[in-house]
């Protein structure tokens, strides 16, 4: 039977409590500019899954490989200052058969270093980038999820702006050093990824494909995640998804043409980075780019990260940790599936005209 990682209750751990505050310090110092979002215009909600071929799976449930982790380190000098950054990057990957039902890493979610699965290869790639004060695991939920539908997910730290780095991350020479060295950081292991198809002795051997790759982030990442979306013809991803992205008054938004596929989350209730701005970007991208705009009504700025608090919309009126997960991982596999993997069946799932109702989701699309 396939995990049934996407429900299971956050963590309580005292560890990821305090690492969820840092990341949640942080990013609201970097955006204290900001105000509350207003309500932006509504359309659609959840589409049915009755629009999608039989051969598609409800994007919600735990896709059919069990998932494997492991992590590789790889090194490249500052783009900043020349000094080594170490990028010890945390990969999620479908495994083998004989890796189900196997012992999970506590903190990764999933059993180390299994054998990958042998079929669907070349696979295609996501790369998650972290929040501002966060790390490569905050979003296990997403990162597995994902990884049990066939793409391996690698995640980078982004030295100096991780847990370990700083709490929270607030100064301002940091987070400009950090601004300039995450999107190389983020190139650097993709390349460093497809060298592996050429070693013999990786478990990647001919096992990844270049030309389906996604790009994905949270916070500070999905900031980083519009940089790229900006980036027109020159930009190394197929489709990207940018989750509740630090793009308003104290981090411009990145200017550029979007030619690929975009998807933009957030929530109503996220006073780090409200929805205004989210919409903002949403209607610069042009009509003939497909690009969609999920908002959760009762959601925040840690609907996305594995763990949240009560102070930042996760009372008990505010979109449930479960509930929000199991939103994030529907819409983001369906778009992964039909713009990276290029699945044929999820684009059913992303067309408004297909909904049904649903109060937790306000779903915007463009798609020609």
């Amino acid at each position: 039977m396939p995990s049934t990682r996407w429900r299971r209750t956050p963590l309580k751990s005292i560890r990821r409590s305090v690492f969820v505050l840092a990341l949640l310090l942080a990013s609201m110092v970097f955006l204290q500019a900001c105000g509350r979002a207003g309500e932006t215009a509504t359309t659609a909600a959840r589409p049915s899954s009755a629009t999608t071929t039989a051969t598609a799976l409800d994007p919600a449930a735990p896709g059919p490989y069990p998932v494997g982790v492991t992590e590789l380190t790889f090194e490249r000098a500052s783009s900043t200052t020349g000094e080594p950054r170490v990028l010890k990057t945390v990969v999620w990957y479908p495994a083998a058969e004989s890796a189900r039902g196997a012992a999970e890493d506590p903190t990764l979610k999933g059993a180390r270093d299994a054998a990958l699965a042998g079929d669907g290869l070349p696979l295609p790639m996501i790369i998650f980038s972290h929040g501002s004060g966060g790390t490569p695991w905050q979003s296990t939920f997403f990162t597995t999820h994902l990884a049990s539908y066939g793409f391996v997910v690698v995640a980078p730290p982004h030295p100096g702006n991780t847990f370990g780095d700083c709490f929270p991350c607030t100064k301002p020479a940091e987070l400009v050093d950090s601004f300039v060295n995450r999107p190389v950081d983020v190139t650097f292991v993709l390349a460093s990824m497809l060298k592996l198809n050429d070693d013999p002795a990786s478990m990647f051997h001919n096992a990844l494909d270049g030309t389906r790759v996604g790009m994905s982030g949270h916070s500070f990442g999905g900031l980083d995640t519009l940089e790229f979306a900006a980036k027109g013809s020159d930009s190394p991803f197929a489709a990207a998804l940018a989750m509740a992205p630090e793009a308003g008054k104290t981090a411009p938004a990145p200017r550029g043409e979007v030619d690929i596929p975009l998807m933009i989350m957030g929530g109503d209730r996220d006073l780090v980075c409200p929805v205004k701005y989210d919409q903002a970007f949403f209607d610069l991208v042009t009509a003939s780019t497909p690009h969609f705009l999920v908002i959760f009504p009762r959601g925040g700025h840690l609907a996305y990260s594995d763990v949240c608090i009560a102070a930042l919309a996760c009372g008990p009126d505010d979109l449930s940790q479960e509930r929000a997960h199991e939103l994030v991982n529907f819409y983001a596999t369906a778009f992964f599936e039909t713009y990276v993997a290029k699945v044929k069946g999820y684009e059913g799932y992303l067309t408004p005209a297909a909904a049904q109702g649903d109060l937790d989701v306000r779903f915007t699309a463009v798609a020609p």
